[in-house]
């Protein structure tokens, strides 16, 4: 580990009681219809990178990207950016992050762009225990920054705009007389110690036009906002 490695690990070991207190402040529920909880200010947490998406109507990915891996490499960047602007959320490791932590540990024998996500596209029940192997590589990825909470992005997707509040918000006119449409990201709070999802649901991000650069950005920007307190 070098030099600026041990200085952020020293950070997250600082913030161990506030960790520890979160476990009051953030609901047991992982219903989706209750408000995303935010990690209280100066507890550290591991974002994964995006794991899946779903092809645009049409067949086009999300960001005008030409894959499926493009789509979710330029969700994780879109991420990065939001959070590395929120206070609270500096010390937090990355999906970039984990990917260097990963390479530097190769015994780890995780690959954190491909975790086994799967079982959790469906909301489990709040007494249930994170199976295996997940468990076992979030928990291995958490460990390297001596912290336990973990949001993990399932899937990324773009619909059309739902909502009267988000019709009201969308472009008059889209290039080809395409439809506005919204992108959202399923993702899961989990607290890997404990074995627990906090939350599991979907974030929406604002109306804009299928070929808008802004599509993710303003995803990225409203998950930062949901899951961080500044």
């Amino acid at each position: 580990m070098n030099g600026s490695d041990s200085r952020v690990t020293a950070g997250w070991k600082a913030s161990a009681t506030l960790a520890i207190a979160a476990l009051v402040l953030l609901p047991g529920s992982v219903s989706a219809q209750n408000a995303v909880p935010r990690f209280p200010f100066g507890v550290p947490a591991v974002v994964m990178p995006v794991q899946s998406s779903l092809p645009m109507p049409g067949g086009a990915w999300p960001g005008r990207a030409a894959s499926e891996e493009d789509a979710l490499r330029a969700m994780d960047a879109e991420l990065e950016f939001a959070l590395a602007e929120r206070r609270g959320a500096e010390d937090w490791a990355l999906p970039s992050d984990v990917r260097r932590s990963v390479r530097r540990n190769p015994m780890l024998r995780v690959n954190p762009d491909r975790v086994a996500y799967q079982g959790l596209l469906k909301a489990p029940d709040r007494r249930e225990q994170i199976y295996e192997p997940l468990h076992g590589e979030l928990r291995a990825l958490a460990a390297l920054y001596g912290t336990r909470f973990v949001v993990l992005p399932l899937r990324l997707r773009v619909a059309p705009v739902q909502g009267p509040s988000s019709a009201a918000e969308a472009p008059t006119t889209c290039k080809g007389g395409a439809s506005p449409v919204e992108a959202e990201l399923l993702l899961v709070l989990i607290d890997i110690r404990r074995s627990a999802v906090l939350w599991h649901g979907t974030v929406h991000g604002e109306a804009e036009c299928p070929d808008s650069g802004a599509l993710l950005a303003g995803l990225a920007a409203s998950v930062a906002r949901r899951i961080t307190e500044s």
